[in-house]
């Protein structure tokens, strides 16, 4: 019961340790209180507005703090700011005073709140600022690239797609190549616009939803699975397995697509 007590209505948590849905782990949440048709299990909202049942043993304290970034979900009576993020000013009342990224400063209930990831929340910015794949590699990563040691190529990897979202996206089109997974393959499937053949084709935009797993965050995903599978790559990017190693070389850019994919 005291585990159940931590997780009241307004509560913030993150994900862990979840075996039937381990994609979700490391996902923010905030609690709805008590489950009513399961007193064993915790409601819980995520930034997608998704909501899911699970116990107290799949949830990690979370403390939502002023300078946290946020996304608004489960409003009803003002459902237009539902999905709008935003940065924690203070706290006030009972609600939490909010700057919304279209300039609204607005309060919210503990409860219809999310922390956002520190990875995503970092990657806004002004509309015409240039996207973190317009700067280049250092030389130094490229030469890691071509180490015969794995484990520095896959510590490369690892450091260089959580600066640049389009190489862990290239790193998902080889995967899929060689296994079926879910979330791996729907991701997959846009990416290489269907062909499955570890060619990136169509990169995704900034919040791009990507059809069968719109309640998650495609982007953090592609992270997600590149990260936890680098080792993998490693080997794919030491064989060049699907043009990795050369759309590393090539400015993250697909060799045999490099024209098309310039602007005209």
């Amino acid at each position: 019961m005291e585990e159940l007590a931590e997780f009241h209505c307004g509560a913030h948590a993150t994900i862990t340790g979840l075996g039937s849905k381990p994609e979700l782990n490391d996902e923010h949440c905030v609690s709805l209180g008590l489950n009513p048709d399961n007193q064993e299990r915790v409601l819980v909202v995520l930034r997608s507005g998704v909501r899911l049942s699970l116990r107290p043993s799949n949830l990690k304290p979370a403390e939502l703090l002023p300078g946290s970034h946020v996304v608004v979900v489960g409003l009803t009576n003002a459902a237009q700011y539902n999905g709008k993020c935003g940065e924690v000013v203070s706290w006030h009342g009972e609600r939490w005073i909010v700057d919304l990224d279209n300039k609204e400063r607005k309060s919210f209930r503990s409860e219809n709140l999310v922390i956002m990831p520190e990875r995503v929340a970092s990657k806004k910015r002004p509309a015409d600022a240039p996207e973190p794949e317009a700067k280049k590699l250092k030389t130094t990563d490229i030469k890691e690239f071509e180490s015969s040691d794995e484990t520095v190529v896959a510590r490369a990897l690892v450091r260089c797609m959580r600066e640049f979202p389009l190489i862990a996206q290239k790193c998902i089109c080889c995967l899929a190549t060689k296994q079926t997974v879910t979330v791996m393959h729907e991701l997959a499937q846009h990416l290489t616009d269907k062909q499955n053949d570890g060619l990136l084709r169509r990169p995704l935009k900034p919040r791009e939803k990507v059809k069968g797993i719109e309640e998650l965050e495609a982007e953090e995903q592609c992270l997600m699975i590149a990260e936890r599978r680098a080792r993998a790559l490693a080997g794919m990017c030491r064989i060049n397995y699907c043009d990795l190693l050369g759309f590393l070389k090539q400015g993250l850019e697909e060799p045999k697509f490099k024209r098309r994919m310039r602007p005209q």
